[in-house]
């Protein structure tokens, strides 16, 4: 095989306080990774209190250049307790939300990261939900109008009130974005698993993408296999192989010559040794 055509492929690291994205590059190439994503703060607090270590920064970037690693390949996941489409009156959740994104979105544009991945929220009103959560994506854009990051919705599954749980609804939320260039999609595969996306047919699935939201728009993946059955809407990731989409299918869907040149990331559960079992992942996979 040649190398080139090897997909893109790493796991979710951490992104410690102390060691910053020199830690998390390190955790990369020690899984042999040439992709991969993490949070650049706690998943489940608003408030930001990260000051960049310059000269950290400046040796992982350099080390990266060194393994061939390109910092566009990794997805900085949002925090979990966001949620743009927050419909209530006072509005508290969805600024804190914005805040907390916009600013992930300024560091991330001083370490050279470009794809921030968040989940696109829940309201009880759909319609207005959709709404507001492009309110939230315009407004992110228009306060980092001169950067390049861009703005990923994931898909999700139906749970609860979320919305983005269809091809569909994600395209409602992108044709309400003013400046379409700064904004996109990460496929998660449990999610639209779960979601009733049936992965045995992986090329009529992408074909629905395609031609509801646009091929263009899809900028990485979360590879995970799914503890539920089709259309479970239960979001329970399994490890790859040890789930219900399987690891023919996966493989599949990781060398799929569409999408092989986009970045993937595991998002399994975790072992005892993490590494080991990332690496031992992504070798299932490539092999």
């Amino acid at each position: 095989m040649n190398v080139e055509k090897k997909p893109l492929i790493g796991a979710h690291v951490s992104f410690k306080k102390e060691d910053q994205l020199l830690g998390s590059i390190l955790d990369f190439l020690k899984i042999n990774a040439t992709s991969g994503a993490f949070y650049i703060s706690n998943s489940r607090a608003y408030q930001k209190t990260l000051v960049l270590d310059q000269e950290k920064l400046v040796k992982a970037q350099k080390i990266a250049q060194e393994n061939n690693f390109s910092l566009k390949n990794i997805i900085v996941h949002a925090p979990l307790v966001g949620n743009l489409a927050n419909i209530e009156k006072d509005q508290k959740t969805f600024s804190l939300t914005k805040k907390s994104y916009l600013s992930d979105l300024k560091l991330m544009e001083k370490m050279g990261l470009i794809l921030f991945n968040f989940h696109p929220g829940s309201a009880k009103d759909k319609k207005l939900g959709i709404e507001k959560c492009a309110e939230g994506i315009n407004y992110l854009i228009d306060h980092t109008e001169n950067d390049h990051t861009i703005i990923c919705i994931e898909t999700m599954m139906k749970k609860g009130n979320y919305i983005g749980i269809n091809f569909s609804e994600i395209k409602a939320i992108i044709n309400l974005i003013k400046n379409q260039k700064r904004v996109g999609v990460i496929i998660d595969t449990c999610h639209i698993w779960d979601a009733g996306y049936d992965l045995n047919d992986f090329d009529f699935v992408l074909n629905q993408f395609e031609q509801i939201i646009g091929l263009k728009y899809l900028k990485g993946l979360h590879i995970n296999d799914s503890k539920n059955i089709l259309g479970s809407n239960k979001d329970r990731h399994a490890n790859i192989g040890q789930g219900y989409i399987g690891l023919k299918n996966l493989k599949k869907i990781v060398f799929h010559p569409k999408i092989i040149n986009l970045p993937k990331a595991l998002e399994t559960p975790y072992g005892k040794d993490d590494f080991k079992k990332w690496r031992d992942e992504i070798e299932l996979l490539l092999n």
